[in-house]
Formats: structure tokens, sequence, C-alpha cells
């Protein structure tokens, strides 16, 4: 479960029940105070804007908007067919009624909400020097967790530049030692780069000339084994 506060991720940390009970109602009162919101959103007033693109104080209630604009419709149709006029009253008497307990209720969602997110603020200002010794704890146990995952990489690593060199020493008959392209330091993990295989479990042609098994002026300097593949685009 997701566990934030003012856009921080507190997932990691053992609060207490007290502070994550705070934090439950809080996220209850949030989805609740969306949903009405989306749900009864023809309820909202809408300002207007001036020729300037300002907001003013003018506005319009899209519900009470689009039910006046039906009842136009109903009265223009009653007049042309001799009836008489709806009641206006009673026919917008629903539509006000549900804009104004919006008026009342997505206010005091919003306060509740505010109250909420205050009381979890103050539950985790309490608990920040315990959370803070937690975080260094993490910290600590994350360090060497990571320590020992880099050992490996670079044990990894070293295995893999000896093998490319034990490769690249036999394919060219003791001609090379250790990769030889433009730019290759032999810094230990460039191998990770330049080691590049075909789906029939060949040398790429360029990863053999990033290796040096494929130079430009002698060609391929393997003396044994079909262990290079073609350029791209060229046949085998």
């Amino acid at each position: 479960m997701s566990i934030a506060h003012k856009g921080f991720d507190l997932s990691a940390f053992q609060l207490s029940d007290e502070t994550l009970e705070l934090i439950h109602k809080r996220d209850e009162l949030e989805e609740r105070h969306r949903k009405y919101r989306m749900e009864n959103a023809d309820c909202a007033r809408q300002y207007i804007d001036d020729s300037h693109g300002r907001t003013t104080r003018d506005y319009y209630v899209p519900a009470l908007r689009k039910a006046d604009k039906e009842l136009r419709e109903q009265e223009m149709q009653a007049v042309a067919d001799g009836r008489p006029l709806p009641d206006r009253e009673e026919y917008l008497a629903e539509v006000r009624s549900r804009v104004k307990e919006y008026e009342r209720v997505e206010p005091a969602l919003a306060r509740a909400l505010d109250q909420a997110e205050s009381a979890v603020t103050e539950a985790i200002v309490k608990e920040l020097p315990e959370l803070a010794r937690q975080g260094f704890e993490q910290s600590e146990r994350a360090l060497k967790q990571y320590r020992a995952a880099i050992a490996k990489v670079e044990a990894a690593r070293a295995q893999l530049a000896g093998s490319v060199n034990r490769f690249l020493w036999a394919t060219t008959g003791g001609e090379l030692t250790r990769p030889k392209w433009r730019g290759f330091s032999g810094a230990l993990g460039e191998e990770v780069n330049a080691w590049r295989t075909t789906s029939d479990g060949r040398l790429t042609f360029d990863s053999a000339k990033d290796l040096g098994l494929i130079d430009q002026y002698r060609g391929n300097r393997a003396e044994f084994g079909d262990f290079v593949a073609p350029p791209e685009g060229h046949a085998a």
C-alpha cells in the first residue's frame, strides 16, 4: 500500500498504528471529496473570463444553465401546441436543490480534508525522531548491500575480461592478449559493451572491430574458427 504525505513516499517507514489510522482516514476523505466533485461537477460554479482572459466575479452553474435551456425548449413547445406553460419553479426545484446541497457539502468535505491533513502532519512531526533513526539504519543496511552487489559486479566483469582476453589470445594464435581498438583503454568492464553476438552465436562484425579482431588494414586477425559474422547487409 502506498503511503504518502505532501508528495513524499513514507511506505518504507514503520509508522505507528495511530498515524497509519490518521493517514487512512485522510485518504478516505480525499477519495470521497474527489469522487463527490467529479460526480457533481455540473453543480460547481464556472467563473467567466473577460476579453483579456482574466477571471471575473461573474459565473454560471452548468446544471442550472442546462435545466433552464431545457425549460425554455419545453415552454416553446407548449406555446406551439397551445398547452399551458410548465411551472418554472417546480421544474427547476430539483436541480436548484442539488446545487444548494453541493454548495454546502463540497466545502464541508474540503474543510474536513484539511483538518485530517493537519492531524496527519502533527502525528508525523511527533514521529520524526524515530523516522530519522529508521532512515539512518536503512541507509547503513543499503550501503552494505550496495557494496556486496558492487563486489559481485566487479568480480563478474573481471571474469568477463579474462574470458575475452583468453578468446582473443587463442583465436589469434597468441597475437592479441587483450582487446585493442581505438579508444579502448582496457578499463575493467569495457568488454561488457564491446562483446556483442548474433542470434547464431557469432561476434557481430562491429564487435569484432571494437575488440581489435578486425583490423582496418589486416582484416580478420582470427586464425582459428568462424567466430565473426559478416557485416550487416553482406551475405555470409
